[in-house]
């Protein structure tokens, strides 16, 4: 049986201290993925909730009938 190397515990990705050790920097960003926000009208924002919740019950359809 071959042994199983345990991971790190330590979540680097909470603080952006960049990469370990020597390694160079691997990322194409090297900022943290943060949301981004942009301004549209409330219509434009319903038409896409709309077309969100058509999906989701398409789904939910889809998964209960198996």
């Amino acid at each position: 049986m071959s042994e199983q190397k345990t991971r790190s515990k330590a979540d680097r990705r909470k603080h952006d201290i960049g990469p370990p050790g020597k390694t160079p920097e691997r990322r194409h960003k090297a900022e943290r993925r943060l949301p981004e926000l942009t301004d549209m009208p409330f219509e434009e924002f319903e038409a896409e909730l709309a077309v969100l919740g058509k999906q989701a019950s398409l789904f939910l359809r889809i998964s209960s009938s198996g």
